[in-house]
């Protein structure tokens, strides 16, 4: 009989203490997801092209994913990769955006960021690219400290997370005789950063 009694309270035990398990996880996917949050906007105004469709485009993205990364340059630089989308990150997605697969979130559209750094781990340049369905621009829109000055107000990396304020105004050369465009962003961020540096 005691040992009965025993064996009840064991399965009782197994059997409460199981629903503790997915919630807890479930909770910390959900922390991880909502410190990927984040409000950007991205404004393209093309006046004049051979390759782009003319007019006024927007992006108001919902989250940003950010790793650390030396994949440009074969290596020998290490950079920043920001990428904004237009809808949130959930588990599913953040698992997939670590293997470098973006095809679902991104096709409606997306924004990417790209600062470029030195030794110290402070910005030399950055690169933005637009992209919504049948347009892609990609651009150098700051090289020189003071552009960058001019452009980042704020920035911190810790190599776990980045605090970044960038808002700016990129438009082509006055003499560019075959383009005349404008890209704008307004990006506040402060959010972790993936570490994907191939040693």
């Amino acid at each position: 009989m005691k040992g009965t009694r025993m064996r009840i309270w064991s399965v009782m035990i197994v059997l409460f203490g199981l629903p503790a398990f997915p919630t807890d996880i479930s909770a910390d996917s959900s922390l991880a997801s909502q410190d990927l949050q984040t409000k950007a906007s991205f404004d393209l105004v093309v006046q004049r092209s051979q390759v782009l469709k003319l007019g006024t485009s927007r992006l108001e993205t919902q989250s940003a994913f950010v790793t650390y990364t030396n994949e440009f340059f074969g290596g020998r630089t290490n950079a920043l990769k920001i990428q904004f989308f237009t809808q949130p990150i959930g588990a599913d997605t953040q698992a997939k955006l670590l293997k470098r697969d973006d095809r679902d979130i991104a096709k409606n559209g997306y924004a990417g960021l790209v600062l470029f750094l030195d030794a110290r781990d402070q910005i030399t340049q950055a690169n933005l690219t637009y992209v919504i369905p049948g347009t892609t621009v990609v651009r150098t829109v700051a090289s020189s400290r003071e552009e960058l000055t001019r452009y980042v107000s704020d920035y911190h990396f810790d190599r776990s997370r980045l605090r970044l304020k960038s808002r700016g105004t990129y438009n082509s050369a006055p003499d560019a005789k075959d383009e005349a465009l404008t890209l704008s962003w307004d990006a506040d961020l402060d959010i972790r950063v993936f570490d994907q540096i191939k040693r």
